[in-house]
């Protein structure tokens, strides 16, 4: 191997060693799905922090387009990344199971979407508009922040915006002190 030279990339020779994975610039920030995603996460971390994405889902999405668990969300080369956010927003063209989808059977079309981002937060709203307006039971509790799902109420808050009022019989030392020294001073 005498007419073998050492590989040089940008004035340092590197001899036996892998060439560095391609990084197509410096993204730190990366915008997918109305949400800015942080470029020195792991792809699948990354996904997770959309709105609509579970871990189930961002592993099927990586698992269908090859992308390694392991790899960094702005080592991705533009291509791959266009592919992912076209998962993310119909996973049927490619074939994503249909039961990771997040609103299944919908009441007016019967079929199976899966939303991201701002569009699953505006649709969660309208249908629970829809809900209180049906003069139901559940639209009541929703219109009144209770716990709609028969959750204990008595001694686990009494809605979803917390515990009113104080619970009986339960002070804390501090305040007993006080009250012993008030009491006290009365006399």
């Amino acid at each position: 191997m005498q007419g073998s030279k050492p590989v040089q990339t940008q004035g340092k020779s590197q001899q036996g060693k892998p060439p560095a994975p391609k990084v197509v610039g410096e993204r730190k920030i990366i915008r997918i799905a109305d949400t800015d995603l942080n470029g020195d996460k792991k792809v699948g971390d990354a996904l997770r922090d959309i709105h609509g994405v579970s871990f189930s889902f961002s592993n099927a999405v990586m698992r269908v387009l090859g992308i390694e668990y392991n790899k960094k969300l702005q080592e991705i080369d533009d291509n791959t990344l266009s592919k992912l956010k076209e998962a993310l927003y119909d996973p049927k063209k490619y074939n994503i199971p249909v039961w990771l989808c997040n609103w299944r059977k919908d009441e007016h079309s019967g079929l199976d979407y899966h939303y991201v981002g701002n569009e699953l937060k505006s649709k969660v709203t309208l249908h629970i508009q829809n809900i209180k307006s049906s003069r139901t039971y559940r639209g009541y509790r929703h219109s009144f922040n209770y716990k709609l799902r028969g959750q204990r109420v008595k001694s686990r808050g009494a809605n979803t915006r917390g515990r009113i009022g104080s619970t009986m019989g339960v002070t804390k030392k501090t305040a007993q002190q006080q009250q012993a020294g008030t009491e006290e001073k009365k006399k």
